[in-house]
């Protein structure tokens, strides 16, 4: 299967994938961990994609093609959940467009719903590892200050309250319209995510049934 899960920001999403990833043995695309490594690389977008990152903004349509691409062309043929991906029209229609050359398709769009000021206030709770990625919520996980693997635990600049606002507002104005897109296809899943990880993962999978 292939299948797109979204929501606003800290819906839990990532999570999500990865229980799904693990539960199926499916291949889980993290769009949002790509670009980061990107950032840390010589890549010539690697400026540009902090900069975007930072500020709340989408990265350009052409690099996310390219990165999108070459993972479908090498993973077409095995189940694959995609996370922060596609987040607008033109980026679901090019990814459905890259499946068909493969004659593969959508087989469901996951949107995991939870209140805006929730939204807002899972972001500012959350904690990245510099070191290894892992993020952390200081209220689940206690005030540390480090990564089991040492890395040292910050608040990234995409999730300081300005840059939150930003992508909250891109959420509504562009990804939203996915969703839209996808029910009119009649492939979309509505799932609430202010319930428990275990019962959202368990309401999941009963809906790809």
């Amino acid at each position: 299967m292939k299948i797109i899960i979204q929501g606003p920001q800290a819906c839990g999403k990532g999570t999500q994938a990865r229980l799904l990833a693990q539960k199926y043995g499916w291949m889980h695309f993290e769009m949002g961990k790509i670009l980061r490594s990107i950032v840390h690389s010589d890549n010539p977008y690697a400026s540009k994609i902090k900069d975007t990152l930072n500020s709340g903004g989408l990265v350009p349509d052409e690099l996310v093609r390219l990165i999108a691409w070459d993972f479908v062309k090498k993973n077409y043929d095995k189940g694959i959940v995609f996370e922060g991906y596609p987040r607008s029209v033109a980026q679901y229609e090019h990814l459905e467009e890259m499946l068909r050359k493969f004659n593969k398709r959508i087989d469901a769009l996951i949107s995991i719903d939870i209140p805006e000021a929730e939204s807002i206030a899972r972001m500012s709770d959350r904690r990245t590892c510099v070191k290894c990625g892992r993020v952390y919520s200081l209220t689940v996980d206690g005030n540390l200050t480090n990564c089991e693997c040492g890395g040292e635990l910050i608040l990234r600049e995409d999730d300081k309250p300005e840059a939150i606002k930003k992508r909250l507002q891109i959420y509504h104005q562009q990804t939203r319209h996915v969703f839209e897109k996808a029910k009119a296809e009649g492939i979309a899943i509505e799932i609430d995510g202010m319930h428990p990880i275990a019962e959202v993962h368990e309401k999941i999978c009963t809906s790809l049934v």
